[in-house]
């Protein structure tokens, strides 16, 4: 008897230790993630930009650059290290004291005293100049002195004859002194300038031999009244 109530004991412990191990159990605590806060856009004022004050008589010119339009460039000479040496250069203006009337001009220099678009004055300005030989010839055909500076001899058919436009002569005078090692032709520009403008060239073409100097001398005609608008003559040059 005493048997079957250790038994039934240790039978109902069996249950009761069995109901316990497969009794549903309770899920696990979640622990939630931490949230984070929100955060606001930051907002940055945006600063108007100040306006400009247009003062009168002042021009505003923008930052974007246009091409220029109608503008002529001149050609500049090409620079060479042998380019020949100026040793020499003398403008002389007014070769005679007094001015020379248009007859006697017309007479030595009919392509340039007939000519009427001849001048600096003109939209286009049209100077040519002569050699030192015709120079010369004028000096001995048209002076008593066959010099500067003397009288004027009596043209047949000037008498009486309309004097104006009166004339006078501009004389260049050049002395280069090649550098070239070997010989070379060279362009040589006598640029006539008036209020610092090239008007018109004079141009000749020289083979230039290093140690034999070149001389070059030519007289340009001009108005009388145009004188004080002839401004200065400078030299450059161009290797062939």
């Amino acid at each position: 008897m005493q048997k079957r109530i250790i038994l039934l004991i240790f039978l109902l412990l069996g249950i009761v230790l069995a109901s316990g191990c497969t009794s549903p159990q309770s899920p696990a605590a979640v622990t939630p993630e931490p949230t984070l806060p929100t955060s606001t856009p930051t907002i940055v004022p945006v600063t108007p930009s100040p306006s400009v004050t247009m003062l009168p008589g002042v021009t505003y010119r923008p930052d974007i650059q246009h091409p220029d339009v109608g503008i002529t460039t001149v050609p500049t000479t090409r620079i060479q290290i042998d380019n020949p040496y100026l040793d020499y250069l003398t403008i002389r203006k007014k070769t005679f004291d007094y001015s020379i009337p248009n007859c006697p001009m017309q007479s030595a220099f009919p392509a340039i005293a007939n000519d009427p678009d001849y001048g600096i004055q003109h939209q286009v300005p049209k100077l040519t100049a002569v050699s030192e030989d015709d120079y010369q010839t004028f000096l001995r055909k048209y002076t008593e002195g066959n010099a500067e500076n003397t009288v004027l001899k009596n043209i047949q058919g000037c008498q009486g004859a309309e004097g104006k436009p009166e004339w006078n002569f501009v004389e260049v005078r050049a002395i280069l002194i090649p550098t070239n090692v070997r010989p070379a032709n060279y362009t040589i520009s006598q640029n006539v300038r008036s209020n610092g403008k090239i008007i018109t060239q004079f141009v000749t073409t020289r083979t230039l031999v290093i140690d034999e100097k070149v001389s070059l001398t030519s007289y340009i005609p001009v108005k009388a009244d145009e004188m004080n608008l002839f401004e200065t003559v400078d030299v450059t040059y161009t290797r062939q």
